[in-house]
């Protein structure tokens, strides 16, 4: 794992300059991070090292990816915030391109974790219709008590509409309280300061209750991804830095 150690990445070179003003703080190859690129070395320690370990890894990827020949056009090589734009994007075109999470893996990942996905507050499952005028809420609420499911189709084309779970207390003010407390399967028209809101309530989920696998699906499939993209980003830089010539001049970069 690269972090900032110092001693760990500190060769026998003497450290260069570049001029009187400005000093080699650390190498990466030929990649060279000047006390100038870091305001003279006026920021405080604990950025510095931050700083630092930022742009060690970025020059790592970067130098990766002209390996491999992936080309990210950048204005300034050195300048911390574009050698995280090009290094994001190196990995994106190589590392990271090949990731993915399969269906059973979701479901293990739910089986094994059906604790973490008990709901803190009641919710429902609904469709919601947003209409402009009271009369035109009228009749979607009207066909919604006709039509119920049959319905949502010709209504979202036609209509403002929205669907899903929501939990109780993130819907606008009154419309909240008429869904969750009157709890029926039609609820509206309610006056809002959005316009006239009609829901089917198609499920209510009391609290305490386990939310279902398709309600967390992408939010378990986001975490995998991000847990498999960890992975490779450390694989890679540390097989990186264990074969990259990396100079850090401890002396100039302990200053006070």
């Amino acid at each position: 794992m690269l972090f900032f150690v110092v001693t760990w990445f500190c060769s026998c070179s003497n450290p260069g300059t570049d001029s009187e003003n400005s000093v080699v703080v650390a190498r990466v190859e030929e990649r060279e991070l000047l006390s100038s690129d870091l305001g003279g070395l006026e920021v405080d320690k604990k950025n510095r090292g931050l700083i630092l370990n930022r742009w060690i890894k970025n020059q790592l990827i970067n130098i990766y990816g002209d390996v491999l020949g992936v080309r990210v056009d950048g204005r300034q090589e050195e300048l911390i915030d574009e050698l995280t734009l090009r290094s994001s994007e190196i990995l994106n075109n190589t590392v990271y391109n090949n990731i993915s999470i399969s269906t059973d893996e979701v479901r293990n990942y739910y089986l094994n974790n059906v604790g973490a996905f008990i709901r803190e507050k009641n919710c429902a499952l609904m469709f919601v219709v947003n209409l402009k005028t009271e009369n035109d809420a009228d009749s979607v609420a009207i066909a919604l008590k006709r039509g119920g499911r049959r319905e949502h189709n010709v209504l979202s084309q036609n209509n403002l509409s929205w669907g899903g779970v929501v939990k109780e207390g993130d819907l606008i003010s009154p419309f909240n309280d008429a869904v969750f407390g009157r709890r029926k399967s039609v609820v509206g028209p309610i006056n809002t300061k959005i316009g006239f809101l009609v829901a089917h309530v198609l499920d209510f989920y009391d609290e305490g209750s386990v939310e279902g696998i398709d309600e967390v699906y992408d939010k378990i499939y986001s975490l995998l991804y991000l847990e498999k993209r960890g992975g490779k980003y450390k694989a890679l830089i540390d097989s990186l830095s264990s074969n990259t010539d990396i100079f850090i001049n401890e002396a100039i970069f302990n200053e006070n």
